[in-house]
């Protein structure tokens, strides 16, 4: 019997998302027991306004439920929406040799890096950017080797301490690190060349360095490589690598951290499109993605929400820090605005309705009056605003009221 406890979430044949403890063969919807807890940032928040651990917690729903629900492998998402997603390289020596013998022009660097004080660390790729199970991982266009790198993943909450492990697929374009180490970047950081989960199994219940990996994959029904490892193999800490990661710069909330890969297929190997990888790791489960190669089809990426600041609680209009359309939804604080106007990049948007005669409010001060109405979401300047800074005329007045 395992100690291990997962968080992990699923699709509902009703299209709906829920969220579950899972240990052993068990699992039990959190929202069967707290209603409102929906995410992983929920249940961690929920647990320390009761001041008690998570692991705590999710034992005490599993010891005391009496029923437990099954979930089909085909249903599970990505168990966390993460901020980033950062990766190490070069932490088992298999890893070490291959990398080696790859890439002529590397010399002896990766040999320096196994050996060295500090690891190598990159970033991957933002939340957004990031997988779950069942879904497309990509293959690049301008490249012709892929390989998928399983991978023991380590979350990181919002404070920046380790939550818990997640499995992971470090995709990487092997022919182009092979042709120069400097574009180790364009290697790694890709459209959908990450993805993590089916679960989290949380830190405190189970021993990270002693876990195995598996690595499957399959083409038109037939296994063309398998691959195992174990990550009692890691030359490095779990603990040192997070602690690299942190010197010098501040974690995201909910950042992921790829610890490196022991299997590395070999150099006949390379995915092709519509290839089904499985990577197993126990105590997690396993993820699987479908290579799929990058196209307009599936690669757009939504636009994010237009940007604009209110400088002050105070303020009636807020700046925007791009070029907003007549049409567009933005979002300040509390309220969600229709722009009713074009509005250039640093003009002002209103954020409520202003008469005739009314101040106009920028960093908590009076900037002018309005001359015209203005209605919430339009373009407030010149045409409708009359300015009172660096107005002589208006000093000029005061004093006349003043005698």
């Amino acid at each position: 019997m395992s100690d291990a406890i997962r968080l992990l979430r699923w699709k509902t044949d009703e299209g709906g998302m829920r969220l579950g403890v899972g240990g052993d063969e068990r699992i039990v919807p959190i929202d069967s027991v707290v209603p409102s807890l929906t995410s992983v940032p929920d249940v961690q928040r929920y647990c320390r306004t009761q001041g008690v651990p998570v692991a705590d917690w999710a034992r005490n729903i599993l010891d005391r439920a009496t029923e437990s629900i099954e979930v089909r492998p085909d249903q599970y998402r990505i168990p966390l929406e993460l901020g980033e997603l950062w990766a190490c390289g070069v932490t088992y020596e298999l890893s070490r040799d291959a990398r080696e013998a790859e890439t002529a022009s590397a010399q002896t660097i990766y040999a320096k890096v196994y050996h060295a004080e500090r690891p190598e660390l990159f970033f991957k790729a933002p939340g957004s950017r990031v997988v779950g199970p069942e879904d497309f991982v990509g293959l690049r266009r301008d490249a012709t080797w892929h390989v998928p790198e399983p991978e023991m993943t380590v979350i990181l909450d919002e404070c920046g301490d380790i939550f818990g492990f997640t499995a992971g697929n470090d995709m990487t374009a092997r022919d182009l690190e092979v042709e120069n180490p400097l574009y180790l970047p364009q290697t790694k950081t890709y459209h959908h060349s990450g993805s993590i989960g089916p679960s989290i199994v949380l830190a405190g219940t189970v021993d990270p360095h002693a876990l195995t990996i598996a690595l499957d994959v399959r083409r038109r029904d037939q296994c063309v490589f398998h691959g195992t490892t174990s990550t009692d193999r890691m030359r490095r800490r779990i603990e040192e690598l997070v602690r690299y990661l942190k010197v010098a710069w501040p974690v995201a909330p909910w950042t992921g951290l790829m610890t490196g890969t022991g299997i590395v297929p070999p150099e006949e190997f390379a995915l092709e499109d519509g290839d089904d990888i499985a990577i197993t790791v126990s105590e997690i489960g396993t993820l699987r993605n479908t290579a799929r190669t990058i196209d307009a089809s599936w690669a757009h990426v939504p636009e994010g929400p237009p940007r604009v600041l209110r400088i002050d609680a105070r303020d009636n209009v807020a700046v925007a820090l791009g070029a907003l359309e007549s049409g567009r939804g933005i979002v300040v604080g509390t309220l969600t605005i229709t722009v009713r106007d074009p509005i250039p990049f640093g003009h002002k948007v209103a954020l409520a309705n202003i008469s005739v005669g009314d101040p106009i409010i920028k960093y908590g001060e009076c900037i002018g009056v309005a001359t015209q109405p203005i209605t919430i979401g339009q373009h407030v300047h010149t045409q409708n605003v009359e300015s009172q800074r660096g107005r002589g005329d208006w000093a000029d007045a005061k004093r006349g009221q003043n005698q």
